[in-house]
């Protein structure tokens, strides 16, 4: 390809980009005006949520997401997505060490982590510190057998009225502290269906017009000399919010902000930081996590993994609750790796953003949410291992083409490993079907669009578009005129995938990010 129509490629693409994906001057301010407004009034219900569960919100919510990451679209007629972390008070006493078990789809998780967790003496002086558990995809599960061994006692989810039936003297010591536990959850109730439903129920209470305080029904609350303070939460602000109904299936509490003619969608994220320390295992096991999927170059792969290790340490991960577990989440040290992604000039957030906007209006109305925007970052957090050099991505060109040949791979390969837990495939979704052949023919299907939009991308995204001067892309019409025969042939099928991505026919797939 000569560089006059390389060059006159990426002059289409830039201006695709900033008149189509990421609309600058006043969709960019309003874009950080209402993130300001979300940001503080989140605040402030967070500082109610923590009256309301007497100490469990201390610290101030962390902006997550795709607009901190810069991986957002500003495009017409649409409203950004706003996503916080509300950390929850933890004895940073009880870590848990984390160990890896092989994943087997066909096995089963049979303990969650503990609702109620004593700690006595003697394991202070382990060497490891911290209780054991073990990780099944991105579920946190405790091992009870281990803990047995050890000076620790927990209780999980066991009603007050079932242990009061098991205890023959409701006096005993060990009866009363459970019981106390039992009141508050200030006291390490780490239930995690338990936790979506009283911050719900907190954050309800925040926006409910009739609170002036969160505990103005709480006699103990009302005999108080000096009553703590809470931020003032207007009732003009709490008529511009819904709160919307608790889905126990994901991990956050959703609102709505209204702001003019905008409705912005809000996640709010209980999570639990500083619980996790990653084995020694783990680290040695990872240095090969790119060796068994990809047969390329992989030279830099030590450098970036010390990379990864690094934010770890710095950020940590987090534990959210999502289906009646406690999920691994790295949606912190994804951030740290990301802030500094083009800082050598590159086009990388701009060629990410280009495939989210493919995928969001031409992929996902035609085939269902096969992709999530995780998978695609997924991608561009391997691509950047890929190809180290800057001069790999230099223009929004090269950099979509790295981006789409890792994807197309992918596909192909049917996995896309997890960035940090190599054992688990994001590719990995179960239709509720007795026919197996829908997830397969999702991904073959989306192999032969990347493959279309790889051989010409400007006429993938400018539908008839030809360059001045130049000839047909021949392989970009035999790669099109192959994808419309294998739509062609599996026309019932692709209607019927479509069918039940719509109406959710599937088994929850293993992260926590869709």
């Amino acid at each position: 390809m000569s560089d006059a129509v390389v060059s006159e490629q990426e002059k289409i693409l830039q201006e695709f980009h900033a008149e189509r994906v990421f609309l600058s001057g006043n969709k960019e301010w309003l874009a950080g005006k209402n993130f300001f407004v979300v940001k503080s009034t989140v605040e402030r219900i967070v500082k109610w949520a923590y009256e309301s569960s007497t100490g469990l919100y201390r610290f101030d919510p962390i902006p997550v997401g795709s607009y901190n990451e810069g991986l957002h679209l500003q495009v017409e007629n649409a409203s950004n997505d706003f996503d916080f972390l509300i950390p929850i008070r933890y004895n940073s006493k009880l870590a848990l060490r984390s160990r890896t078990v092989p994943i087997n789809s066909s096995s089963r998780p049979t303990h969650q982590l503990p609702t109620y967790i004593f700690r006595y003496k003697g394991i202070c002086n382990r060497p490891d510190k911290g209780l054991p558990v073990f990780c099944q995809g991105t579920k946190m599960l405790v091992d009870i057998e281990d803990v047995a061994e050890t000076d620790v006692q927990i209780y999980c989810d066991k009603p007050k009225s079932a242990l009061a039936e098991e205890e023959e003297e409701e006096d005993d010591p060990e009866y009363c502290k459970l019981e106390m536990c039992q009141e508050s959850l200030g006291h390490h109730n780490l239930d995690p269906e338990q936790i979506l439903k009283d911050f719900h129920q907190y954050v309800g209470i925040a926006l409910n017009p009739e609170y002036t305080h969160p505990r103005q029904n709480d006699p103990v609350f009302q005999l108080r000399l000096f009553p703590s303070r809470v931020p003032t939460i207007h009732n003009s602000i709490r008529g511009n919010i819904r709160l919307e109904t608790l889905d126990l299936s994901g991990p956050a509490i959703q609102l709505v902000f209204n702001e003019g003619n905008e409705t912005i969608p809000v996640k709010l994220v209980p999570a639990v930081r500083g619980a996790i320390e990653f084995s020694n295992e783990w680290m040695r096991e990872d240095l090969t996590h790119l060796s068994d999927w990809w047969d390329g170059d992989l030279t830099n792969e030590k450098k970036s993994f010390l990379q990864k290790v690094q934010a770890l340490k710095e950020t940590g991960l987090e534990l959210v609750p999502k289906g009646g577990f406690w999920r691994l989440s790295f949606r912190c040290a994804e951030m740290m790796i990301l802030k500094e992604v083009d800082a050598d000039g590159g086009q990388r957030r701009a060629a990410l953003r280009l495939l989210k906007f493919v995928n969001q209006t031409r992929w996902t109305p035609e085939y269902g949410k096969i992709l999530t925007s995780y998978h695609l970052k997924t991608i561009l957090l391997w691509s950047c291992e890929i190809y180290p050099r800057r001069e790999a991505w230099e223009t929004l060109l090269s950099s979509l083409k790295n981006l789409l040949g890792l994807l197309k791979h992918t596909l192909a390969e049917k996995r896309l490993p997890h960035y940090f837990l190599k054992p688990l495939n994001l590719f990995n979704k179960r239709y509720k079907t007795s026919n197996d052949i829908y997830w397969p023919l999702s991904l073959e299907t989306l192999g032969h669009e990347v493959s279309a939009m790889l051989a010409d991308a400007t006429a993938y995204l400018v539908l008839g578009h030809k360059s001045p001067g130049c000839s047909a892309n021949q392989g970009y019409e035999e790669k099109t005129a192959a994808l419309r025969e294998f739509k062609e042939s599996h026309r019932e099928e692709l209607e019927e995938l479509k069918r039940m991505e719509d109406e959710h026919m599937y088994e929850e797939v293993e992260t926590t990010e869709e």
